[in-house]
């Protein structure tokens, strides 16, 4: 994010290992565990919530841990979940910055004092990365700031791209990155109380596909009552329905032809990862996915529990840098006459080509879909645009993922000014309040017809762009096209 993280990062791994840690035991029904406690918090990291999917179990849902009785030193993340390169923003010589198999692991981060029966609120972080990559030992997702603040955290690693999301021709089972992920809920749901958390106050938390997958969890029935609010940062996952498994299978299958499951799951993890980096998306699979998620929601099928949901204001920086076709971004959808009808209805905010590209990939991907599922549900929406004052010179807005150093309060630097301090702490504090709560302090949209604006200023505002939404959504969405829906 900065040249100074580098550098700070690696400062950050000489201080961790040179201070000596007091540890903290906790007793889960796997077994006993060892925390170290810091200046006001306590963290356990490494935790196996599922046996290694290895050997047979690759492609299988996910087992239990083997029990253990001596003390399991939990005091470092466990290596990342294999992807294509290592993941970004952790700590020089950390564990995570291994891949392996063996990377069905979860971290806890509870207030110094946290006892068990505390029923303490409990917030799980899903991390993004497409699916395909990402660490929860990511720098910026650090929960220490959450627990000073009287909340426990939760991440966990995930099998991701062909490892967690490949369904074999013939075979039933599939989406196994999700079903980790559900594992992972029924451990907290079981063990959170432990730590001193209450497993009926689970707040589930997400970014990009982490935000993504939790939209697909309100709908999953396997995943239903192992949590009470969930909040999709910028999650939306665009308009197109989840395929089938049958389709999946018949369109991926065929690069696999003669090759038997048993020979597969033989291969190598790191070789299979590098040359299918396009498996990353749920599937229908009648199992823990019955219907894509939206029509879910449109259907009344998602779980109905609180929900804040937004978008940053320059998701449009996932295409990269340079002049991006408009034409190009949704060209199969949208024509000539409906790209001239959306741009005026943009107004000056579509200023040139490229602009007017990263408005229509924005909405159509993230914002629009975002709407949608604000409206069936009982909802929070918000936009976040704030820019951290030292990138305001090169940045217009807020990129995605932007947001995420804001909610844990992480930053490799230290001269925040007084806006970035405003912003950091009423995000920061409405997610926790919202974890707390029920509620993070601002009217919902059914009530409101307003979203929290996080700005320099943050309030609550009209939503922006409503017009060209209404015309996007209109040519995007099956389910806004079908009789008997509405945005």
């Amino acid at each position: 994010m900065f040249k100074a993280a580098a550098l700070t990062l690696a400062l950050l791994s000489v201080a961790s290992s040179a201070v000596a840690a007091d540890k903290i035991r906790v007793v889960t029904q796997d077994g006993p565990v060892t925390g170290a406690a810091a200046d006001g918090y306590v963290s356990f990291k490494g935790i196996p919530y599922a046996a290694p999917p290895v050997g047979p179990l690759r492609w299988q849902k996910p087992q239990p841990p083997a029990k253990w009785t001596a003390d399991f030193d939990a005091s470092q993340f466990g290596a990342s979940c294999f992807q294509a390169e290592p993941p970004s923003h952790v700590i020089p010589g950390s564990p995570a910055l291994q891949m392996s198999e063996d990377c069905l692991k979860l971290n806890v981060w509870t207030p110094a004092g946290a006892a068990k029966g505390g029923k303490l609120p409990v917030m799980v972080w899903i991390h993004g990365g497409g699916n395909v990559g990402g660490s929860p030992a990511d720098f910026f997702m650090d929960g220490q700031n959450f627990a000073h603040d009287g909340v426990i955290v939760v991440s966990m690693s995930y099998r991701l791209g062909i490892l967690g999301f490949f369904s074999y021709p013939g075979e039933k089972a599939a989406n196994f990155g999700l079903w980790d992920q559900v594992a992972a809920l029924r451990w907290i749901k079981t063990n959170i109380a432990a730590f001193g958390g209450d497993p009926d106050n689970v707040t589930v938390f997400g970014e990009s596909a982490g935000g993504e997958d939790i939209i697909t969890l309100l709908t999953a029935p396997a995943a239903h009552g192992l949590f009470a609010k969930a909040i999709i940062e910028s999650g939306g996952g665009g308009w197109g329905p989840a395929a089938d498994i049958a389709d999946q299978q018949k369109t991926i299958g065929s690069r696999f032809a003669g090759q038997s499951l048993d020979a597969l799951r033989r291969l190598s993890a790191a070789n299979l990862v590098k040359a299918n980096g396009d498996l990353a998306d749920p599937v229908v699979d009648h199992d823990l996915l019955p219907e894509s998620p939206l029509a879910a929601f449109a259907d009344g099928h998602a779980a109905t529990v609180p929900i804040i949901i937004g978008t940053n204001n320059e998701e449009g920086s996932l295409l990269g840098p340079g002049v991006h076709n408009p034409a190009s971004v949704w060209e199969h959808s949208l024509n000539a006459a409906d790209l001239t009808a959306i741009r005026a209805a943009y107004g000056d905010t579509a200023r040139d080509d490229t602009a007017f590209a990263e408005l229509l990939f924005r909405d159509g991907y993230f914002t629009g879909p975002s709407r949608f599922i604000a409206r069936h549900a009982n909802a929070w929406l918000y936009r976040f645009s704030y820019v951290l004052a030292p990138l305001q010179a090169r940045r217009s807005g807020a990129w995605h993922g932007s947001e995420v150093p804001f909610v844990f309060e992480r930053w490799p630097i230290d001269d925040l000014n007084a806006d970035d301090h405003r912003v950091e702490q009423a995000i920061h504090g409405d997610w926790i309040a919202f974890a707390k709560t029920g509620n993070p302090g601002w009217a919902p949209l059914k009530a409101s017809g307003q979203e929290m604006r996080f700005d320099a200023h943050p309030s609550m505002q009209a939503p922006a762009d409503q017009s060209a939404l209404d015309l996007l959504d209109a040519k995007l969405s099956p389910l806004h096209r079908a009789a008997g829906y509405s945005n």
